[in-house]
């Protein structure tokens, strides 16, 4: 495939031996400064415009004593503002900690104490459960509103942005530095904090722009971005790819299926970035025949498996085929993906991007053969730094140099990868990550609860749904609702068990550890 000339273009503008994502708002400052970046509801939003904003946020930070490494986090949904702040931590050479907006007070706390995030900001209605953790955070000194509807002890935007210059720091960045500890769930019940800096994400970018099934950025694409930005798959791969693309996207805060190809085919969006759910409710969802999609052109996939039928079902409607890929917050996000193959392969997550290596192993960490099942273990630019403060957790994850993902999959002999089971016993909803020894560690709180275990079970829109099973003290009785109403106090929604069942006691080893399959088998 030649080069387009667009891409060309966009090429000239980077200088690869010291961009870092600081920089990546220049392709559109040097090609279209005053044409729309954003799109989001009634707002439009210019390179210009943000370029300004992020030095405005940059300064700020910096005038309130940011220095660079020091954390910043964002509890902020899909919003513009989102993305100036992004770019102005980058600016300010400080690391983002990206959260989600459904995380309790008490899941953001651990969050924000275990990073030491010195500036938070947050969506308004947020700012009253991060104020009520001040007293624990002796790092956090300033919460900043992002909305301009401040609460008792945060700062609106604007006044912020007031702190500082105005200007741009002159701060050297490294591509080696920290850009972003995002936290996944842990095996301990506490997420921990993934270590990816300006190179991890950048080596993504590099490797996968001109792949056969990603095309060339083009004068004319337009990239619709519904996924959640906090997640790394939005936020390293979609939103950068945008931006060194100099492509206007189409910024959404919640999908909704007529909604979302409404603005496909208002906006003429060729590239779409979504996970399976997001799919699954395009082909069920009536009346969207009506719309003209002929504008889209890529479509992709990745947080969690998609099915089959789906993709099919969405070929026939749009005409593109969707494009699956496999990744981690720990590799920046992909290691694999359809669009590095020379065909996509449906019910495969493709081969390994440009620049990664992969092995299938077995528990001594040999190579299994041919066609067997064996565990992700993997080397490549993008692989992370390591946890945030978890050395021995790094060091158990990078052991021998390669990066262990816990997840096991079989390669074909094209050297295409299918995904046969995750890692250990984590339950995948919706694309997020739920590990069970965290609801588990909340369901034992529960004054009326002796023993509980947590699987995974199928559910048709979501992928999987969490079960609790559970064994009740002696003489209580516990109803569905009461147990949902308690998690809900300690857990964001998507890790609350949608199905619970009380048994008089779990299948367990001899070793007393309860035997999960046996739990799935009934």
């Amino acid at each position: 495939m030649a080069i387009s000339e667009w891409t060309r273009k966009c090429n000239e503008q980077r200088n690869t031996e010291t961009e870092t994502l600081a920089d990546v708002l220049a392709v559109g400052m040097a090609l279209r400064p005053d044409s729309p970046a954003i799109f989001f509801e009634d707002r439009t939003s210019t390179f210009r415009e943000l370029d300004r904003a992020a030095n405005r946020i940059a300064s700020a930070l910096v005038a309130v004593g940011v220095s660079p490494g020091d954390r910043v986090a964002i509890h902020v949904d899909n919003r513009p503002e989102f993305v100036e702040v992004y770019q102005g931590v980058m600016r300010a050479g400080a690391v983002l900690v990206p959260t989600n907006v459904l995380y309790t007070g008490e899941e953001m706390e651990h969050i924000l104490r275990d990073s030491g995030a010195k500036v938070i900001f947050v969506r308004s209605d947020l700012a009253g459960k991060i104020e009520a953790l001040r007293p624990s955070l002796p790092d956090l000194g300033h919460v900043v509103d992002v909305v301009g509807k401040s609460g008792p002890g945060a700062t609106d935007l604007e006044a912020f942005q007031a702190k500082g210059s105005g200007e741009r720091p002159e701060i050297p960045i490294r591509k080696d530095a920290l850009a972003f500890i995002q936290y996944t769930s842990g095996t301990t019940g506490k997420p921990k904090g993934a270590m990816v800096s300006h190179a991890n994400v950048l080596a993504v970018i590099d490797n996968m722009m001109g792949l056969p099934g990603t095309g060339y950025a083009e004068p004319d694409d337009v990239l619709l971005l519904v996924l959640p930005l906090f997640h790394a798959y939005a936020l390293n791969l979609a939103l950068n790819r945008a931006f060194l693309g100099a492509m206007p996207f189409v910024l959404v805060n919640r999908f909704d299926a007529t909604k979302v190809t409404a603005l496909i085919a208002e906006h003429k969006v060729t590239l779409f970035y979504g996970a399976p759910p997001m799919y699954f409710a395009f082909v069920n969802t009536p009346g969207l025949e009506k719309y003209d999609v002929s504008s889209l052109k890529l479509a992709f996939s990745g947080a969690a498996p998609l099915p089959v039928v789906i993709l099919e079902r969405f070929e026939r409607w749009t005409g593109v085929k969707i494009s699956e890929g496999y990744g981690l917050s720990e590799t920046a996000p992909t290691l694999c993906s359809n669009a590095a193959g020379p065909v996509n392969k449906p019910g495969t997550v493709g081969p390994a991007i440009p620049g990664v290596t992969i092995r299938l192993v077995d528990d001594q960490d040999r190579d299994v053969l041919p066609g067997e099942v064996g565990e992700i273990v993997a080397k490549g630019p993008n692989v992370f730094r390591g946890y945030w403060k978890r050395e021995a957790e790094t060091a158990e994850a990078m052991r021998g140099g390669w990066f262990h993902t816990g997840d096991l999959a079989r390669m074909d002999a094209d050297g295409y990868y299918t995904i046969v089971d995750r890692k250990k016993d984590m339950v995948l909803v919706s694309g997020y990550n739920v590990y069970p020894i965290e609801v588990e560690n909340v369901l034992l709180r529960h004054p009326k609860i002796l023993d509980a275990a947590v699987i995974g079970v199928p559910d048709e829109y979501q992928g999987e749904s969490v079960k609790a099973v559970l064994v009740l003290r002696p003489g209580q009785s516990l109803e569905t609702k009461e147990v949902q109403d308690y998690c809900r106090e300690h857990l964001a929604a998507y890790k609350v068990p949608r199905h619970v069942e009380i048994r008089t006691e779990l299948p367990k080893s001899a070793t007393g550890k309860v035997l999960k399959r046996e739990l799935r088998a009934k």
